[in-house]
């Protein structure tokens, strides 16, 4: 997901030491060894979205070949974006770059990807929760559940998969956020709700990386990650309090 999204936003060339202040003594109650692997997975997170997104503008990335391939049906560019960002392979992260590329404006782009983004996830949660899909993907789903048993309940978890679904990197996005809020037996509107959160905040990670380049994107998550992991850490201590 995050190659197709990032190999058309910038063709600079420059290369800035990725120095990085996310955490502060003090500034939320953690050891230091949580702090330094949340800092550490969150730059291990964004490198390949850093990366990528250095790689030149003339090789077509695959969400401009999907726009390519939908814009020979006649649609408007508005419909090929919304089209685009609800592919599971290309989603929001995918959907922004090529709204660039089309010529149209962040915040229209920003609008379109994001509700296309979300149009598919709820049938998809719906259709999980369907007797044929569960009888379909028992042994798979059964093996998911017994691993995912251990993890934490309540607002932290919703937090989590808010977390999840809005850092661009490969294998994260609303579709898959969809598979594991199933898994995790989260409610519907819970699930729509972190979701939701989750592309809203890739959304702005994107559209920072489009119109100010790699270090406003860098910057831009690690204040999702300093405020995510702060809001996930504390949700967890009050539950454990109660």
């Amino acid at each position: 997901m995050c190659s197709t999204a990032l190999d058309v936003v910038h063709t600079q060339k420059c290369k800035r030491p990725l120095h990085s202040g996310l955490f502060s003594r003090g500034a939320l109650p953690l050891s230091s060894a949580t702090t330094s692997a949340a800092l550490t997975l969150g730059l291990v997170l964004l490198s390949p979205a850093l990366a990528l997104a250095s790689g030149g503008a003339e090789h077509l990335h695959l969400g401009q070949k999907v726009a390519l391939f939908f814009q020979q049906t006649g649609l408007p560019n508005w419909a090929v974006l919304m089209l685009i960002s609800a592919t599971p392979a290309v989603e929001l992260r995918g959907g922004v770059p090529v709204g660039n590329w089309m010529g149209i404006s962040p915040a229209a782009t920003f609008l379109i990807c994001v509700l296309g983004n979300m149009l598919p996830i709820a049938p998809t949660l719906l259709a999980l929760r369907s007797a044929f899909v569960k009888k379909l993907a028992a042994p798979l789903l059964t093996r998911a559940e017994k691993k995912l048993a251990g993890l934490p309940k309540g607002q932290s978890r919703t937090l989590a998969l808010a977390l999840f679904v809005g850092i661009p990197a490969p294998g994260t996005g609303a579709w898959t956020g969809a598979i594991i809020a199933y898994l995790l037996d989260m409610p519907f509107t819970t699930s729509m709700g972190a979701i939701l959160a989750g592309v809203l905040l890739a959304g702005v990670i994107m559209t920072v990386l489009t119109v100010l380049g790699k270090f406003g994107a860098l910057l831009a998550l690690s204040g999702l990650i300093f405020f995510g992991v702060g809001a996930i850490f504390q949700a967890r201590k009050n539950e454990e309090g109660e």
